[in-house]
């Protein structure tokens, strides 16, 4: 594991200043292009929780998803197709449970520290005042919803050689966790149907689960183990495609 760390260590040093720049301008154009925006138009949720305070957690899963996004894809695209890296990394004695096991909490690591700088302004631009237990509530959450992500992505990694495709499902799939797992808009806006689907994906259950906490204090045990059960499964399955992909 302190390898992985530290081989992302060495490559965030030698983009540190772009990698910065894009840290602390994602959050403050997200800002200006969603919540200036949406917030000017909805000032309270269907149960009269702030709004700017219930987006805060979507929001911050957004960044958090862009940010798995490049890792993912060096991880598990680019070294495998271009660099063929992955081939010789999956010759060593680690386990191929291990080698994506360790590769997927070095992104997840990455991205959270890169998603505490975007919280922080977040906090700063929307003017929230929010609990240190609220914030650990929704670091916990984040990761558990970058667990789902980046599940996803890996398995879009190692099913195509095709930089094109992977890029272009990658934005369909952007979009449809955007919209598709509450981070922006309630599920009360979606007709009756589709918000009824929607609910049981494991992304929607994080920021359910997540929101839950914030403003009622319920731990709802089921919000929390199924998406981390489909985490862990997903893992799982993950390695069996490695395999496969790699022929070994």
């Amino acid at each position: 594991m302190q390898v992985f760390l530290m081989r992302r260590w060495w490559l965030f040093r030698r983009r540190i200043f772009s990698t910065i720049t894009f840290v602390v301008a994602l959050p403050i154009l997200i800002h200006l292009a969603l919540t200036v925006g949406i917030g000017n138009i909805i000032m309270e949720t269907i149960t009269k929780f702030s709004y700017q305070k219930w987006l805060y957690p979507g929001l911050v899963f957004i960044v958090n998803t862009v940010m798995i996004i490049p890792i993912i894809y060096r991880e598990f695209f680019d070294l495998r197709v271009n660099s063929r890296t992955l081939i010789t990394l999956s010759l060593t004695p680690l386990s191929k449970l291990q080698l994506v096991g360790f590769s997927l909490l070095t992104a997840l690591v990455e991205a959270t520290i890169f998603s505490m700088v975007a919280m922080t302004i977040f906090l700063y631009l929307m003017d929230l005042s929010l609990s240190m237990l609220d914030l650990l509530y929704i670091l916990v959450a984040m990761n558990l919803f970058g667990l789902i992500v980046s599940n996803g992505l890996i398995t879009l990694s190692l099913s195509t050689d095709r930089i094109n495709t992977f890029f272009i499902v990658t934005f369909i799939l952007f979009l449809f966790i955007i919209f598709s797992s509450e981070l922006l808009f309630e599920f009360e806006f979606y007709p009756l149907k589709i918000s009824a689907v929607l609910e049981n994906l494991p992304t929607s259950m994080v920021a359910a689960w997540c929101r839950g906490l914030m403003f009622t204090g319920y731990f709802d045990w089921t919000l929390f183990l199924t998406p981390l059960g489909i985490g862990l499964v997903w893992t799982t399955l993950n390695t069996v495609l490695l395999k496969r992909t790699l022929r070994q």
